[in-house]
């Protein structure tokens, strides 16, 4: 699938970006980070339902956001929570849409986890991002996409780990 022509920065307003740096900020002030998580802890089912998306393309790239939310490690995959009655496949596409407007088609899950830490699962998918212009939402201050051998540092573990993950199940794909 050739996605060359996705162009990742749309316009936007001055007003808006403003907006996404200052939240970007606010999530640096002492205790923040922790009343976020305690907030999640009192809305959200005993076990959460996070889903992923790992989406390379013929270039060997991998589409990465830059999350507001998190400042430790802002860039990361398309991602979110499920909603109630919502299968994983729905909420990773709804996910994407929400955040950039864009599509996918998604392929087989990548991985499915537990963390007993704190009490979620976790679904990867790998799919393709369908050609199209982001819109980007309030959540997000960037979307690119990254060479899978120049990865930016500011991102979790499990990121990286999904990254070549996937990275490794569509080399050994190639040579079936």
């Amino acid at each position: 699938m050739n996605v060359k022509n996705l162009s990742i920065r749309p316009y936007l307003h001055p007003r808006s970006i403003s907006w996404k740096h200052t939240m970007a900020r606010l999530m640096y002030l002492p205790g923040m980070a922790w009343a976020i998580r305690w907030g999640v802890k009192m809305v959200v089912p005993r076990h959460r339902v996070g889903v992923a998306l790992v989406a390379l393309d013929d270039e060997n790239r991998v589409f990465l956001l830059r999350h507001v939310f998190h400042p430790a490690a802002p860039w990361g995959l398309p991602a979110g929570w499920l909603e109630r009655k919502e299968s994983p496949a729905d909420g990773i596409l709804r996910e994407l849409r929400e955040e950039t407007g864009l599509t996918a088609v998604l392929g087989q899950p990548l991985s499915i986890e537990y963390s007993d830490i704190a009490n979620h699962i976790g679904i990867v998918y790998t799919g393709w991002i369908q050609p199209g212009t982001p819109q980007l939402s309030g959540e997000i201050l960037a979307a690119e996409w990254f060479p899978v051998d120049q990865l930016p540092d500011d991102m979790l573990p499990f990121t990286r780990d999904m990254i070549e993950t996937a990275v490794a199940v569509k080399h050994k794909e190639k040579m079936q």
